[in-house]
């Protein structure tokens, strides 16, 4: 397949991700700040943003296994993207805070659930079709960017209020783009005994909880980090601007993906991740410099991007292909559910005593998730290829 057929297969998944990460870019920046302007306290908020995470476990799996077993992956995700939206909406009509928790419930499980299931999808395709998957997912990234700039300027002119809406109209467009992704064919792969068991092997398990501590470790900037930085004097439009430039990083790490790291062990990349988390969180908790905030988020590149791509490199070669689905899920509910609701339940606690607390405590979660994914690097050996268009994966021990 030549260049110009390869860039027009991916462009579908490019733009799913454009719309899904315009949709995040929105939740993660301003989300915490429109629940501030309903009256609820800090603690309310982390509460709020951090018990829901935790039904991800057992709600982003089932999602899974549902698109696996029915062969209808556009279809669920399509309906998962409306479902997220029809909980949002009725986030206009509640008061109670305890309403309030349930539909966040609903909404994160939802929401957070259409990026494994897409990843699933893109991979599949970069698989058959060797399309670059650091060149697709660098859209979501430049979306996310804009989307974090661009509305923080539109909210300082116009309100905050306006963030429902706009979650809204980016979710209506998620689900009308998850229905244009290619339907790709089968893949083939001959295994034996019930692949599922992939699911239970401890360097499985280990491998998801040791990642999924550091992109849980996020979950101080994530959920009180537009809070921080406003409450330091910092504009809306700066703060969407410190966002972006983080981002920015992420989307040439991204771009030469390939380039760079095709050659690389999976595990490598992800103890690299936990290295930059350290002196992140770290330099964040401790400075209010302006320009050192501003330049750390240049790390955003290794914390997020680097343990994405590691983790994403490391279940594409080892998943069998029937539970691939589920293996993506699996480790998104643990990294972006449990130990993000985890780390945001405490640092909400941390917060509201001295916000430094909170990013000590990110600091912990990432050097003991690299401590664990270096120990694992001690059990499992490394890949000898990346997975053939007939489908292929190594074993783990």
């Amino acid at each position: 397949m030549n260049k110009d057929s390869t860039t027009r297969l991916g462009v579908p998944y490019s733009l799913f991700y454009i719309f899904v990460f315009m949709t995040m870019g929105i939740i993660l920046v301003f989300w915490p700040l429109w629940l501030s302007e309903r009256g609820l306290s800090k603690s309310e908020i982390g509460n709020i943003l951090s018990i829901p995470p935790f039904l991800m476990v057992l709600v982003s799996p089932a999602i899974a296994l549902i698109s696996e077993k029915s062969g209808y992956s556009r279809t669920v995700l399509f309906t998962t993207a409306l479902v997220s939206c029809g909980f949002f909406l009725a986030f206009y009509f509640a008061e109670d805070f305890y309403l309030y928790l349930l539909l966040q419930a609903g909404a994160s499980c939802c929401f957070l659930s259409l990026i494994p299931l897409g990843d699933n999808q893109t991979l599949k395709a970069v698989r058959l079709y060797d399309l670059n998957y650091g060149r697709i997912r660098l859209w979501g990234s430049l979306s996310f960017i804009i989307t974090s700039f661009g509305v923080g300027y539109l909210l300082d002119m116009i309100d905050i209020n306006w963030t429902l809406w706009l979650i809204l109209c980016a979710l209506i467009i998620v689900a009308f783009f998850s229905l244009t992704l290619p339907q790709l064919p089968n893949e083939q792969e001959k295994t034996t005994g019930n692949p599922r068991i992939f699911l239970r092997k401890p360097s499985f398990l280990f491998f998801i909880l040791g990642a999924g501590m550091i992109i849980g470790s996020h979950a101080a900037y994530y959920a009180f980090g537009s809070l921080y930085l406003t409450s330091l004097g910092y504009s809306k439009s700066l703060v969407g601007f410190i966002w972006a430039f983080g981002v920015m990083a992420e989307v040439i790490l991204f771009a030469f993906s390939n380039r760079l790291f095709k050659s690389a062990r999976s595990l490598h990349l992800i103890i690299i991740g936990s290295i930059a988390g350290i002196i992140r969180w770290g330099t964040l908790g401790f400075s209010d410099s302006m320009v050192l905030i501003i330049g750390i988020q240049i790390l955003h590149a290794l914390t997020f991007g680097l343990t994405h791509l590691g983790s994403m490199s490391f279940i594409t070669k080892h998943a069998p292909k029937d539970v691939s689905a589920s293996a993506q899920s699996l480790y998104s509910s643990i990294a972006n559910g449990l130990m993000m609701g985890l780390a945001i339940f405490l640092s909400g606690i941390l917060f509201d005593i001295d916000p430094s607390y909170a990013f000590l405590a990110m600091v912990g979660m990432a050097l003991t998730g690299g401590l664990i994914i270096w120990v694992l690097t001690k059990v499992v050996p490394p890949s000898s290829a990346p997975p053939a268009k007939e489908y292929t994966h190594q074993e783990l021990p």
